[in-house]
């Protein structure tokens, strides 16, 4: 009932021109098979389509290993095929950040495992499945601001984070309460990793640089500054965090200490609305960016609150999605997890 009513909304849209409406694709295409175009296999999927002038334009679609890798031409002609092993291509993704060098690293919850995809190096990287430290559903991601990346371990309880060669180089929440991470995030300052624990309904902070919990807040709750599971958290250009309060579907704006600011959204199939929102970025000039599962998409809004264009829609073709889960941005860049389409899509805005 859910998706017949968002299907007839989107198409009230489209008939109206209102310039969020959703690209459709022209043309099918074999699964996992790449359009062909001189620069960008993709340039016809672009955000709001035609007549209106394009600003997002899909940029490229990761699924495996070799999207960024070249296959062993003698390997293929002694085995018929590419070296395989468990970790060539994307389960069930979910959590994806973009470090500084542009690679686009996933979490992946039925590989158990942290893949780091260098387009510009042409290779793929696995972190974190071996040792004490291995992960156990590993759900958000982040890149703090001196590299380091953050593994929310859900099911290890624990948050983990590695240096850009993939040692472990910390853990977070280890035999302290912790009990459902699902996401961390990096105060401006560089000083404080912030935790969403989810079945706690509270925001953990820790001490970047001992490792120690320093405070905690939240509670479970529909009122200001409570939550009902958690899932995901960023800070915002001005230094305030924004919280994704999943089961009462909402985003929360806080203070670095807790202290509640404002809210938008609320449950619901309008435009501004969510049904299960799971993760949000934020662009350096403050457009604030929020994946619905239920939507299979990505809603956009300024700093307002105010709802600027949306994304995606269900399916699987480029540009649509079966589950959209994490979200990362940086600079124009953009990167969203379509999570059972196995796979991640990259977007660019356009000047």
């Amino acid at each position: 009932m859910i998706r017949k009513t968002i299907l007839t909304a989107l198409a009230i849209v489209l008939a109206l021109g209102f310039p969020a409406a959703d690209a459709e694709a022209k043309k099918k295409k074999k699964k996992n098979q790449k359009p062909q175009h001189a620069e960008n296999p993709y340039a016809e999927y672009v955000w709001p389509p035609p007549p209106d002038t394009a600003r997002i334009q899909l940029m490229d679609i990761l699924y495996r290993r070799a999207d960024v890798e070249a296959e062993s031409k003698l390997a293929k002609a002694l085995t018929g095929a590419g070296p395989q092993n468990p970790y060539d291509y994307l389960r069930k993704p979910f959590g994806v950040a973009i470090d500084g060098e542009g690679r686009i690293l996933v979490t992946d919850t039925e590989l158990q495992a942290l893949l780091r995809f260098d387009r510009e190096g042409r290779r793929m990287d696995v972190f974190g499945t071996t040792g004490p430290t291995r992960l156990g559903i590993p759900l958000g991601v982040e890149v703090g601001p001196d590299g380091r990346i953050f593994v929310a371990s859900s099911a290890n309880q624990e948050v983990v984070a590695f240096d850009g060669d993939g040692k472990v180089v910390g853990v977070f929440g280890r035999g302290d309460g912790l009990t459902n991470p699902t996401d961390a995030t990096v105060h401006p300052d560089g000083k404080s990793l912030y935790v969403a624990d989810s079945k706690a309904h509270e925001i953990v902070v820790y001490d970047l640089a001992t490792g120690e919990r320093s405070f905690a807040f939240g509670r479970r709750g529909e009122g200001e500054g409570e939550f009902n599971y958690p899932t995901a958290l960023v800070f915002d250009p001005e230094g305030n965090l924004l919280v994704v309060d999943q089961l009462n579907s909402r985003v929360q704006l806080l203070s670095d200490e807790g202290e509640f600011l404002d809210t938008f959204g609320d449950l619901g199939v309008g435009f501004g609305r969510f049904v299960r929102p799971k993760d949000v970025a934020v662009t350096a000039d403050g457009l604030i960016m929020v994946t619905d599962a239920a939507f299979s998409n990505i809603q956009i809004f300024d700093i307002d609150f105010r709802l600027l264009t949306f994304v995606g829609s269900g399916g699987h073709g480029p540009g649509q999605f079966q589950i959209a889960t994490g979200i990362a941005v940086r600079g124009p860049d953009f990167a969203v997890v379509d999570q059972l389409n196995r796979r991640v899509q990259l977007f660019r805005f356009l000047p």
